[in-house]
């Protein structure tokens, strides 16, 4: 009864990080869309500036510890190896 509560959990947890991830994939390659649809209407506007450094924002709670579970996976595999 204990194990299935505790893997009922972690499924949740999983498809919650997943899906969150899913979601801000789509919102970046949505504004990735917007901008080239925006350089395309106007292919001189962009030649008439100069281009300024984006400064990236730091990463959310989220990207952090997906980073983490990527290098702790990677760290994995590597011992297995």
């Amino acid at each position: 009864m204990l194990h299935d509560a505790v893997r009922a959990m972690l499924v949740v947890a999983v498809l919650a990080v997943g899906c969150s991830l899913l979601v801000e994939t789509r919102q970046r390659l949505a504004m990735l869309e917007i901008a080239t649809r925006i350089a395309a209407a106007q292919p001189y506007a962009a030649t008439a500036y100069q281009v300024q450094p984006v400064q990236q924002p730091e990463p959310g709670r989220l990207r952090q510890l997906g980073r983490a579970t990527l290098d702790l996976a990677d760290a994995a595999l590597g011992i297995v190896r």
